[in-house]
């Protein structure tokens, strides 16, 4: 039985910016997905996150930045589980004997990965992506010891998402309306603009 390909695109999204939506496509097609799961986390547990902005309304703006990334969907199954968003549960609830799972992170995550809640669970369950938002040799080979480790360790299947690299952030972009203007597509300007948010 053929399985069904499915990626998980997880994170805070406060806003999605053009980085995250070249990495989703870029995730689709080097890892030939039959789906890509965009999934907002409600409180993510490894960064402090202003509630000004909600859960729900960061979800409509993750359905406004998505909307024509090829077999992209964007999910409400970590808002609506609530809590802390730990990524081996939302594993565990995707996990079914017709899929292969994916999850993409950024450089920040892949290499703390091994201190997240029951990085055990991860590694079995998903083959993990990366993908670089930063050009430096240095972090380069601390990316590939982490790797090395992961599938040591773990029996990890990691792979490397080769894309142009965007050298941006949500926090760059909530802290300058000149930054804003150029890293967010103009749909998902217009709502933070109705909605007033990062004023």
């Amino acid at each position: 039985m053929k399985k069904t390909r499915v990626g998980i695109f997880g994170g805070t999204f406060n806003p999605p910016h053009i980085g995250h939506v070249e990495a989703a496509k870029a995730f689709v097609e080097q890892m030939e997905l039959d789906e890509l799961i965009i999934m907002p986390a409600f409180i993510p547990p490894h960064k402090d996150y202003d509630m000004t902005v909600t859960s729900l309304e960061r979800f409509e703006m993750c359905k406004i930045a998505f909307k024509d990334v090829s077999k992209a969907v964007v999910s409400d199954l970590e808002i609506s589980r609530g809590g802390k968003s730990f990524t081996y549960l939302t594993l565990q609830e995707l996990t079914r004997e017709d899929r292969e799972l994916c999850f993409l992170c950024g450089t920040d995550m892949i290499l703390t990965m091994d201190m997240w809640r029951n990085p055990d669970i991860i590694f079995s369950l998903a083959e993990i992506c990366y993908i670089r938002r930063e050009k430096d040799l240095e972090t380069t080979d601390l990316i590939e010891k982490k790797c090395a480790k992961y599938r040591e360790i773990y029996g990890a299947s990691v792979h490397s998402i080769v894309a142009d690299v965007i050298e941006i952030s949500s926090s760059d972009v909530r802290s300058s309306a000149t930054i804003a203007k150029e890293y967010l597509s103009k749909d998902v300007l217009e709502y933070i603009n109705k909605k007033g948010f990062y004023q």
